[in-house]
C-alpha cells in the first residue's frame, strides 16, 4: 500500500480531508522506521507532528500511571494534538515491536489550512469524535489528555497556525 491509501484509511484524516487534500498530504508524508524498544514520542516534549502507524505495535504511557494506558497498531495515529495545536506531547509512545509509520508535520498540514480555512473546524470536530471514541474504549484516563472542547481545539489550532 502506498502513503495515499494508508492515509485514506485513517478516519482522523479521511473524515476531515477531501481526496485532493489527502493526495497533497500523502505527497509530503515521510516514512519513518523504529526498532523495538524505541521511543517514538516522549511526554512533555514539544513537537508538531503526528505518526500514522503502518506496521508494528506501540504502547502509550503517561507519567504517574502504573501501566500503559493504550496499545496501538496499524491504522492508529499518535501525536495529533501536537500536530494540530503545538501542545506538548501528553504521553510517551514506545515501540513494542519494530514500527513503520508515516510522519505528518505542521509544514505538511499548513498549506492545506491556508487553502481551506474550514479545515480548522473540521479537524476540531474530528478531535471531538475521537475523544468520545477513546473514552468509550479506554475510559477517561486517555481522553483527559485532550483539550476540553471542539471550540477550544479550533481556537488553539488557529493560534498555532497563525490564522
Amino acid at each position: 500500500m502506498d502513503a495515499r491509501d494508508i492515509l485514506a484509511g485513517v478516519p482522523f484524516l479521511a473524515e476531515a480531508l477531501d481526496d485532493e487534500q489527502l493526495d497533497a498530504l500523502a505527497g509530503s508524508a515521510r516514512r519513518v522506521d523504529y526498532d523495538r524498544g524505541a521511543t517514538l514520542m516522549r511526554e512533555g516534549e514539544r513537537d508538531d507532528s503526528l505518526l500514522v502507524i503502518v506496521s508494528g505495535e506501540v504502547s502509550v504511557s503517561v507519567a504517574g500511571r502504573p501501566k500503559s494506558v493504550a496499545g496501538l497498531g496499524p491504522g492508529d495515529i499518535v501525536g495529533e494534538m501536537s500536530l494540530l495545536t503545538g501542545a506538548p506531547r501528553s504521553a510517551t509512545v514506545t515501540a513494542v515491536s519494530p514500527v513503520m509509520a508515516y510522519e505528518i508535520g505542521k509544514d505538511d498540514l499548513e498549506p492545506l489550512l491556508i487553502m481551506s480555512p474550514s479545515l480548522f473546524e473540521r479537524f476540531a470536530a474530528v478531535v471531538e469524535r475521537r475523544r468520545a471514541e477513546l473514552d468509550r474504549i479506554y475510559g477517561p484516563k486517555v481522553t483527559e489528555l485532550y483539550l476540553t472542547s471542539q471550540a477550544h481545539v479550533a481556537g488553539a489550532m488557529r493560534a498555532f497556525f497563525g490564522r
